[in-house]
């Protein structure tokens, strides 16, 4: 009798931890993923706003501004302290790309992002702004 309450106990006790911990590990998947995704919606715009440079005013480039800062507060609500730092570090500049301190702050911020988002994967600086900038923009 006591070996199958004890059977029984270690069921239920075995049955909890696993649902506890596979909800833990899906609200950390949830937030990865979340803040992944802030931080391409957000490097899709700038891409949008390098490539198609909408008027401000006219439909689409109110759209864009619109998507470019929700991703933006994506970004500073789900993102790292070293993204939001970075980050901030980019906007102080301006947020444009017409100087070569900007390039490198923007680089930053991309490659603190990356590396918030694959775990701590590493690139150079200088291979990460060729890939993001083109060879004859690079610092």
């Amino acid at each position: 009798m006591t070996t199958a309450i004890l059977s029984l106990l270690g069921v239920i006790v075995g049955a909890m931890l696993q649902f506890f911990f596979a909800r833990h590990l899906e609200g950390k998947r949830h937030h990865r993923e979340v803040r992944a995704k802030a931080y391409a919606d957000y490097l899709q715009c700038v891409s949008e706003l390098a490539n198609v440079q909408p008027q401000r005013q006219s439909v689409e480039g109110r759209q864009l501004g619109a998507r470019t800062a929700d991703a933006k507060c994506r970004v500073s609500l789900y993102g790292s302290a070293a993204v939001v730092s970075a980050f901030a570090s980019f906007e102080r500049l301006g947020a444009t790309m017409n100087t070569s301190e900007q390039r490198s702050a923007f680089t930053a911020m991309v490659g603190a992002m990356r590396e918030d988002a694959l775990g701590g994967s590493s690139v150079q600086a200088a291979d990460l702004e060729i890939v993001l900038l083109g060879a004859h923009d690079a610092t």
